[in-house]
């Protein structure tokens, strides 16, 4: 759902989107969508221009940094494919090769070892970033679970289950469970800050706050997560379009 202004008393225009992994109301500002209002399944819309209010301030800042920056850089760029992938957490680059088909479907096929090949209707965006994003859960799913139980041994910190899924807005997460999640674009981030994530959810097992046990536990196996937190504020901003 992708209504604008649904309700009269709302202060900003944005967009409504569902989604079923989302547990609270949650705002995203990009220069794709603008203002973006994520709902839990289920939630009641009307609760929208309440949050908004209340969010005011960080909306406004948000809306203003966006602002400057098309006013620097321009409005996005068409859509295109990018010429090449890298995955700097397993040290892999892939040269990117299309080729267009008038089938529906989009499929990524690795043609050697440094190239993607694209295949299908490769002006079709939503289509290519699905293709995208299946190839790299996949990567995901073989790299990092072997990664999490290397760090596991030598914290000493047993993960008996992992899931890898693409969330929007965590890099990983631990469940109530002892579950531990993550998120398949830390594939993006450096090795320092992609093991930084596993060592973080890794504590949780421990501590599932963030109490100060938890940040000493933390310190034990990663004494400068400070500067890595301070580094993951600005991540996100720099994953490739295909994948944000």
């Amino acid at each position: 759902m992708q209504p604008e202004l649904p309700f009269a008393d709302a202060p900003f225009a944005y967009r409504l989107r569902e989604s079923a992994r989302a547990r609270c109301v949650g705002l995203r500002v990009t220069l794709q969508h603008g203002l973006e209002v994520v709902l839990p399944r289920g939630c009641d819309p009307a609760v929208v221009p309440g949050v908004l209010r209340r969010k005011q301030r960080w909306i406004r800042a948000a809306l203003d940094r966006m602002a400057a920056h098309l006013k620097l850089f321009g409005p996005p760029q068409p859509w295109q494919l990018p010429a090449q992938i890298e995955l700097p957490a397993i040290g892999r680059v892939w040269r990117v090769e299309a080729v267009e088909t008038a089938s529906r479907r989009v499929i990524v096929r690795e043609a050697g070892a440094d190239c993607l090949r694209i295949i299908g209707r490769i002006s079709n965006e939503k289509a290519c970033r699905a293709a995208l994003a299946r190839w790299l859960l996949a990567q995901a799913r073989e790299h990092l679970p072997p990664r999490l139980h290397a760090v596991s041994e030598r914290t000493e910190l047993h993960c008996q289950r992992v899931s890898i899924r693409q969330q929007r807005s965590r890099w990983g997460s631990c469940s109530r469970h002892k579950t531990i999640s993550l998120n398949a674009k830390l594939l993006f981030l450096s090795p320092a800050l992609a093991d930084y994530i596993l060592v973080h959810e890794l504590c949780h097992l421990a501590e599932m706050n963030h109490s100060r046990r938890f940040w000493v536990l933390v310190a034990k196996h990663c004494p400068d997560y400070r500067h890595a937190n301070r580094q993951l504020r600005d991540m996100w901003k720099h994953l490739p379009r295909w994948a944000s």
